[in-house]
C-alpha cells in the first residue's frame, strides 16, 4: 500500500471568474468533470449556496465529493476573495498522488489566487 497525499490549501485573493466564487451549478460542473477526468468514481455530492451577508451581494458556496477513493471539499468567500479547498485521494490500490496534485493545480487555475498557502499531509 503506497501513502495517500491529502492537500490542504488556502487562496488568497482570487482574482479568476466570479462565478466560481458564487456560482454553485458552475463550480459543480466544473470539479465533478476534474474528478471523472482523473478517473474517480463519484460516490456522491452536496453543494450548499449561503446568502449574502449585510455587506456583500452575493453568498458563498460550501461543496463536498465523496469519491471511491476519499473526497475533496470547497469552501468560497465571495467578499474576501477566499477559498478553502481539501483533497485527497487514497492510494490503497495505486499511487494517487499525482492525480490529487493535478486536481489541486487544475482547481486553482479557475480561481487564479495572488497568494496560496498549501500543506501537503502523507497519510498511511
Amino acid at each position: 500500500m503506497h501513502k495517500s497525499l491529502h492537500i490542504l490549501a488556502d487562496l488568497y485573493d482570487c482574482r479568476g471568474d466570479e462565478k466560481y466564487l458564487t456560482k454553485v451549478s458552475r463550480v459543480k460542473h466544473k470539479v465533478l468533470q476534474m474528478v471523472k477526468r482523473a478517473g474517480f468514481k463519484i460516490v456522491a455530492s452536496r453543494f450548499h449556496k449561503f446568502p449574502p451577508g449585510s455587506n456583500v451581494t452575493d453568498g458563498g458556496i460550501t461543496g463536498v465529493i465523496v469519491v471511491s477513493e476519499s473526497h475533496l471539499a470547497i469552501h468560497t468567500w465571495p467578499e474576501k476573495g477566499f477559498v478553502n479547498f481539501d483533497v485527497f485521494f487514497c492510494s490503497y490500490s495505486r499511487d494517487n498522488s499525482e492525480k490529487t496534485r493535478k486536481i489541486f493545480k487544475e482547481f486553482s487555475s479557475l480561481y487564479k489566487p495572488q497568494k496560496v498557502r498549501r500543506k501537503e499531509v502523507w497519510r498511511d
